[in-house]
């Protein structure tokens, strides 16, 4: 009898935690939603912070003129960024590869569009972007993979806006070097 007892004590605390756990389960949902960052083993995403790195080294950058397609874009993406932050910046990455694309077509390069990184180096062999635009660009398309890879990452959707300001900015600046 003692032996079931010590079982009880210890598989009671246990079993409350699922047990409340499961009660509150779609509260615990929303509070994981809020989480920005995530430590598993040896990896570490934290994407608040690699965002204020990026926006802080985007201060630099000037845009001169943005057109009324960038808007309208823009506030699609704002829109997504409401119901889904994550693919919100999933698709804010695809303003930075259109404006690459275009600046290729208008070079007579072909870009291929099969990964991310091939539109970063393309963008660094051209020259025509300063070093910190392409630093910028390169810490957005990171932070994009971990959106996209990890499934566990949580986004917020004041994250995702300032992500989707980073990414038409990028965007702009890629344009606005157009041969």
């Amino acid at each position: 009898m003692e032996h079931f007892v010590e079982i009880i004590k210890a598989i009671a605390w246990p079993v409350a935690i699922v047990w409340v756990g499961y009660i509150f389960r779609t509260e615990v949902r929303q509070l994981l939603g809020r989480i920005s960052s995530l430590k598993y083993k040896d990896m570490e995403a934290n994407f608040d912070k690699q965002l204020a790195k990026a926006e802080s080294e985007a201060k630099s950058i000037t845009v001169t003129k943005k057109s009324t397609e960038d808007l309208s874009q823009t506030e699609q993406l704002l829109r997504i960024a409401e119901v889904s932050p994550r693919a919100a910046i999933v698709e804010a990455w695809t303003l930075i590869e259109m404006a690459a694309s275009k600046k290729g077509l208008k070079a007579g390069v072909t870009l291929p569009r099969t990964s991310p990184k091939m539109i970063v180096d393309y963008l660094q062999l051209s020259g025509e972007l300063p070093p910190n635009s392409i630093e910028i660009i390169e810490q957005l398309r990171k932070l994009r993979n971990q959106a996209v890879h990890m499934p566990d990452f949580a986004i917020n959707q004041s994250e995702a806006e300032r992500y989707l300001e980073l990414a038409a900015k990028s965007a702009a600046v890629i344009g606005a070097t157009e041969s």
